[in-house]
């Protein structure tokens, strides 16, 4: 028994119900040379354009003397495969017919130089078992949609294709593009990026980088997220809010892998493997006209649906013990608090379940965590503080002695220790990005922006 999901861009993830392997099945560009230098030469890559040429920076590299160093492209579009001469000495050719830009007939020959090339559209299928773990990289669970979405990772974490994540805010998007990451095998680093900054010049500014000089107060380069993730991983945060007129350019260095920094002439080569993510329906933004329907395909190679939460209720009792291992927080839930845990509906997801984690700790201190300490019913997103206030404190019977976390100002003060070393760590793992942090946190910017002038967290971020 299998279930299959179509994504309306030629990619389909079956996922088995029975024990057999997860096939997970995507479009890729097949090439086979068939005369020349380079006869026997095959490849098949999951890439939505795939350059030819004799410099080594290709996709696929030829030896053949009368081949450019750039000589050729191939696009894969919704109407076909689209092969485009790049300015080569010689000419690209199909069926003998020179040409700039056409269309690939099926059987057709296509002709480099002295190479010829038997190029198609297929689909390649991986097949990855299913294990029975409970967590992958970053990532816990063990859940059946958690090990399918273990088992996609590992399909798809060794290719070059591009992957589109989707699913809730705080759902943990960033954590399985870390994970992607980490299986990836690429040797440069993952750079996070949101694409939510409202000011459209900072988002260019930070994506593609400036020369020393582009601009007033430019006293020296910078080299953007697309320049600083070079042979490793961009994560593209939010990208339904990249504004319409800088997504032609985010195109651009996706087709051309060149980078134009603000202020330069000179394009840069770039080897960089793409992320992206959002909570929005970016196939309804294209209907609306918010979104360019070419960079959507471009984007959504591989798609890839991160749960909700609530969808992962058996998950809960795991996730929750990870975190405050992971937050070194000393505490003990107990068996009905758990249980309200697993009840509770979530709408701030992984990130709304940590910070109801912390601030139980810190208000019950040594004693066991119960359902009244979670306070769920009242628990906000995105308008609340980081952490809110201290529930009343109830008067002890003189059988249960005060413990200290209750004393009011106490517990106070532990909260505004706890929030401030919050904000510091989400600033490093954001690098100092205010609108990343004050998203991830739950918060609005203005409120962050009060917290750090209240705690004195320094100017440096």
């Amino acid at each position: 028994m299998a279930a299959s999901s179509s994504f309306g861009n030629g990619t389909e993830v079956i996922v088995a119900t029975s024990p057999s392997p997860l096939r997970v099945q995507f479009e890729a560009i097949e090439l086979r040379a068939v005369g020349g230098p380079d006869v026997g030469l095959e490849v098949s890559l999951g890439l939505p354009v795939l350059r030819m040429g004799t410099a080594p920076d290709n996709d696929v590299v030829l030896t053949d003397r009368a081949v450019s160093r750039r000589h050729a492209e191939i696009r894969m579009t919704p109407a076909g495969l689209l092969l485009r001469d790049l300015g080569s000495t010689n000419g690209t050719f199909i069926n003998d017919v020179r040409i700039t830009e056409a269309y690939i007939p099926a059987n057709a020959e296509c002709r480099l130089g002295y190479s010829r090339l038997l190029i198609r559209q297929h689909t390649e299928e991986r097949k990855v078992a299913v294990p029975r773990q409970d967590h992958l990289g970053e990532l816990v669970g063990s859940s059946e949609r958690m090990r399918e979405l273990y088992g996609l990772i590992r399909a798809v974490a060794s290719t070059p294709t591009t992957v589109h994540l989707h699913g809730e805010s705080g759902a943990g998007k960033e954590l399985v593009a870390r994970t992607l990451h980490a299986f990836s095998g690429r040797p440069g680093p993952l750079v996070v990026f949101d694409a939510s900054v409202a000011d459209p010049e900072m988002v260019r500014n930070d994506l593609f980088g400036h020369i020393k000089g582009a601009f007033t107060g430019a006293t020296g380069a910078r080299e953007g997220a697309f320049r600083q993730a070079h042979t490793g991983t961009l994560f593209i945060d939010e990208i339904g809010e990249l504004p319409l007129d800088l997504q032609p350019r985010l195109l651009r260095v996706l087709e051309t892998r060149e980078v134009l920094p603000i202020g330069s002439d000179k394009p840069l080569r770039v080897d960089v493997r793409v992320i992206t993510a959002t909570h929005r329906d970016l196939e309804a933004m294209v209907r609306a006209g918010a979104f360019r329907a070419d960079l959507f395909y471009r984007l959504s190679v591989v798609p890839i649906e991160v749960p909700a939460l609530r969808e992962i209720r058996e998950d809960i009792p795991l996730i929750a013990r990870h975190l405050c291992e992971r937050l070194q927080l000393h505490c003990r839930l107990s068996a009905a608090a758990m249980e309200a845990l697993q009840g509770y509906s979530w709408p701030g997801n992984v990130r709304e379940l940590r910070n109801v984690l912390e601030r139980a700790a810190v208000l019950c201190g040594e004693r066991e965590i119960r359902p009244e300490d979670l306070r769920l019913s009242k628990t906000t997103i995105a308008t609340s503080p980081v952490v809110p206030p201290a529930p009343p404190v109830p008067t002890p019977s003189r059988a249960e002695p005060v413990l200290e976390s209750e004393n009011p100002a106490d517990a106070r003060a532990h909260l505004k220790k706890m929030e401030r070393r919050m904000i510091v760590e989400a600033l490093e793992r954001n690098q100092g990005n205010k609108a990343a942090v004050a998203r991830e946190l739950g918060i609005p910017l203005s409120t962050l922006k009060r917290r750090l002038k209240e705690y004195q967290i320094g100017d440096e971020w």
